[in-house]
Formats: C-alpha cells, structure tokens, sequence
C-alpha cells in the first residue's frame, strides 16, 4: 500500500500544489464537479488540510499528516455534512487503506462495492 495515497493509489499532492488546484479549477471552469471545497485551518490559522463535496454528493477529506488523530478530520467532516445537508453521501476510499475505512465508518458509512479499473496505454 502507497500512504497517503487516493483511491487509484496514487500517492496525494502537496498541500500547497492541492491548494493551488482547487483555486484555478473552481474559478477557472464554470463546470466543475465540486459542490464545496472547504480548506481546513486550526486556531493558529494553519492549513491541516481540506475536505470537499461534489454536485453528486461525493465527499473527500484530506488531513495533512500531522494533524491526523486529533479529530480534526472528524470535526470537518461533520461540519461539512451539516452545511451540505443530503439524504445521501458517497466516499470512495482506497480498500487498502484500513485507516481511512475506518474513519468514515465513523460516520455510519457502509460499503456499497468495490470500483474496477482497467488503465491502457
């Protein structure tokens, strides 16, 4: 398993890198596949990281390394469902990654099923 790594196991851009993204894709394309897109900052104004819904009620979190397991991506992710109200979310998270699986489980998340992928050249 790749840490830190999304989905596809690819391992997760710097933060700044991440930062800088979201801010071009969300104002430089109207049809952009993001609800909200929310940076996650502590007391001291510190990045930790971000989480974000998409327009077909996905939701995606990423906590930088040094905040995790202080429940700060549990708060933000509460946050962000309770300002983004649906009846349903969806999390695609890396079956490899125990940790994550867990996390979102918190949230009574159930697993749906399993997404195959085929990469050509």
């Amino acid at each position: 398993m790749i840490p830190n790594a999304d989905v596809n196991e690819r391992p997760l851009p710097p933060f700044e890198e991440s930062k800088n993204f979201v801010m071009k894709y969300l104002f430089d394309n109207e049809n952009h596949e993001y609800h909200k897109w929310y940076i996650v900052i502590n007391e001291n104004d510190e990045p930790m990281g971000s989480v974000w819904i998409s327009k077909k009620n996905y939701i995606a979190y990423h906590i930088l390394p040094q905040f995790r397991h202080k429940g700060m991506g549990q708060k933000a992710i509460k946050l962000l469902m309770e300002a983004n109200p649906r009846k349903r979310y969806f999390a695609a998270v890396n079956q490899k990654n125990e940790a994550s699986i867990n996390f979102i489980k918190k949230f009574g998340f159930q697993p749906k099923g399993i997404i195959f992928e085929k990469i050509t050249d």
